[in-house]
């Protein structure tokens, strides 16, 4: 039987993300938070031997809860995070604190023995924020930290008979247990740097304030404003720290008023700090909202590409971004300027978001790479860019339909109008000829026929019927498209219709020029059976008029008279005309509105856009 030495590590990290990760593991360590912090705080302050046991129960137990508070949250939201872990880590080394209340000696100095692991932590987390993981420079900081409490922490941890803990609020009354760790009562090895080890101290703490300073004045936009939260109050942690280590090394001249308000800075400090990776992630929970309020307000006007990288870029607060669009029908990405880029990830040191739908990769952001410790305010974006996609694409689709929806119409108007054209042919060539010709035979006839005779009288009375049928053969033939139409135009047809209606109606003309065969054929039979209905049903003494007007836009008719009215559901019910009228401008995606009331006259107004329709004059 072998074993694999290099996978158990990993197999090892995999098992505590996957325990850390079960919902019902972070209920576990939710109870187990509030069990340690009340029953930590409870033990510092009935401790008989602290200096202040009330203040320094509330500290411990409002650390432990915040901490662990914290440290699911990160769990929760930064799965796989470092953080969240570590946040657990140094919970637990504070709840172990609360054994420097316990009265029983082996407990108390237990308690004590933690500080190092507590003072560790807290600062490996700081350092570890947001990426999970510290840098060179900060690993070394720590590195000096282990050193320094290996030298001069662990000698006194065994060299001295008592022992106390070094916040403000744990030092020990005249009642301290004795130290049950102590090997040998030997003061001279428990201290024997003195003054030199709070050089050491000193120096720690100066590059630990430097790399938190240099790390937020550096550092980008969205990477200084979710580091911002953490370190501030690592930052008020570590000065007074730093004073306090000056004063023991003679540095400063402190009073003890000066001292004690630099002890309860610490504390202050202290309890807020696993505030503050709480903040970060509400922080980042509000920002990312407001970003996609504003990403949605802006990407309405469906922006070009250039200015939704602009969007994108105020939003996420960073200037590097840039966008990769996916060709359509290709494999290849174009940036925000139509630029080819070679694939889908930033090779410059940017990190990359994809955008997807259905699992294929449409869109990419290229951003800062501080971003990806703020998963909701790249989400947001990649959310926005999605839905700017979506509508342009939705956009043009429905765009696309309404153009095609307008051309269908026109053609079937067009087709209309050369059935038409093809029907008066036919009958002009066919049946309009025969007729004329039956006519010209029966006059022949009724010539050799003797004048006063019962043949002549029936010959009269059949060529008077052929003049009646081929007279309504002309005006149907006709009313396919009218010979002055035709020629002259919609002004001169339609003023000549209300010229000849009954009763005659007044015409005005204004703007109006040629149009194509199928518009003019339209408005013209609208006005016509509107004159028709005027002379049904407007009754007698009422007056029309036809009014029709042209712009480059659309051409707009109307028929207005001041007779009878009536009833436009009744109307509609009893003939075909109005139906016939709104087929023939909805098929030219135009609007008809026809008002009636009785006693009020008739209105009939149409509209027929004229987009990318070619006019002559």
């Amino acid at each position: 039987m072998t074993t694999s030495v290099g996978q158990s590590a990993p197999s090892m990290r995999v098992h505590v993300w996957a325990v850390l990760g079960d919902p019902r593991a972070r209920t576990a360590i939710a109870v187990a938070g509030v069990v340690a912090a009340v029953g930590g705080g409870l033990l510092l302050a009935t401790a008989e031997h602290l200096v202040d046991p009330v203040l320094s129960g509330l500290q411990v137990g409002l650390m432990v809860a915040a901490t662990v508070a914290a440290g699911l949250v990160w769990l929760k939201r930064r799965p796989g995070n470092r953080v969240g872990a570590l946040l657990l880590a140094f919970a637990l080394t504070t709840a172990l604190l609360a054994l420097e209340g316990a009265n029983d000696e082996v407990l108390h100095s237990l308690g004590v023995a933690v500080e190092p692991a507590f003072f560790l932590l807290g600062y490996l987390v700081v350092f570890a924020f947001p990426d999970g993981r510290a840098g060179p420079l900060e690993r070394l900081v720590l590195l000096g930290m282990c050193l320094y409490f290996l030298v001069g922490f662990v000698p006194w941890l065994f060299f001295s008979p008592v022992v106390s803990g070094g916040g403000p609020l744990f030092a020990c009354s005249a009642a301290c247990p004795a130290n049950a760790l102590m090997i040998a009562d030997r003061p001279d090895v428990a201290a024997p740097f003195g003054t030199g080890l709070a050089w050491v101290v000193i120096a720690l703490l100066t590059a630990t304030i430097a790399v938190l300073v240099t790390r937020l004045a550096t550092a980008s936009r969205p990477r200084r404003r979710t580091l911002l939260p953490v370190y501030l109050p690592a930052v008020a942690l570590s000065i007074p720290l730093l004073a306090f280590h000056g004063f023991a090394a003679g540095v400063l001249d402190l009073e003890p008023g000066t001292l004690s308000d630099l002890g309860w800075a610490v504390t202050g400090a202290r309890v807020a700090m696993p505030f503050g990776f709480l903040l970060a992630i509400v922080q980042a929970n509000v920002f990312a909202g407001s970003a996609l309020t504003r990403l949605m307000g802006e990407i309405g006007g469906n922006p070009s590409a250039s200015r939704l990288r602009d969007i994108v870029a105020r939003a996420l607060d960073d200037p590097s971004v840039e966008l990769a669009f996916r060709v359509d029908g290709d494999d290849g990405f174009v940036d925000s300027r139509g630029t080819p880029v070679a694939g889908v990830a930033a090779r410059d040191g940017r990190a990359t978001s994809l955008v997807g739908r259905q699992g294929d990769t449409v869109a990419a952001i290229w951003h800062d790479p501080a971003l990806n410790t703020d998963p909701e305010l790249v989400n947001a974006a990649s959310q926005a860019v999605l839905l700017a996609l979506e509508n342009g694409r939705l956009d043009a689709e429905l765009r696309t339909m309404v153009d095609e929806l307008a051309a269908s119409h026109v053609r079937i108007a067009v087709a209309g109008a050369a059935e038409r054209r093809r029907v008066e042919r036919d009958l002009h060539d066919g049946a309009q000829q025969q007729l004329v010709a039956l006519q010209i035979k029966v006059a022949l006839a009724r010539e050799l026929a003797p004048t006063d005779s019962e043949v002549a009288s029936r010959l009269a009375d059949v060529g008077y019927g052929l003049e009646d049928v081929l007279s309504d053969l002309r005006e149907f033939a006709h009313g396919a498209a009218p010979p002055l139409l035709r020629s002259s135009g919609l002004s001169t047809a339609l003023g000549s219709a209300a010229h000849r209606s009954e009763p005659p109606a007044a015409f005005v003309a204004d703007g109006v020029v040629r149009y194509p065969d199928e518009i003019e054929t339209a408005v013209y039979f609208c006005c016509l059976e509107a004159l028709q209905n005027v002379r049904k049903h407007a009754g007698p003494g009422a007056h029309a008029e036809v009014r029709i007007a042209g712009t480059p836009d659309h051409l707009s008719f109307d028929v207005v008279d001041d007779g009878n009215g009536c009833e436009l559901e009744s109307r509609r019910s009893a003939g075909v005309g109005l139906t016939n009228m709104s087929e023939r401008v909805a098929a030219l995606h135009g609007t008809l509105d026809i008002a009636s009331a009785t006693g009020h006259g008739t209105s009939v107004c149409g509209r027929i856009p004229l987009r990318g329709t070619s006019l002559t004059g």
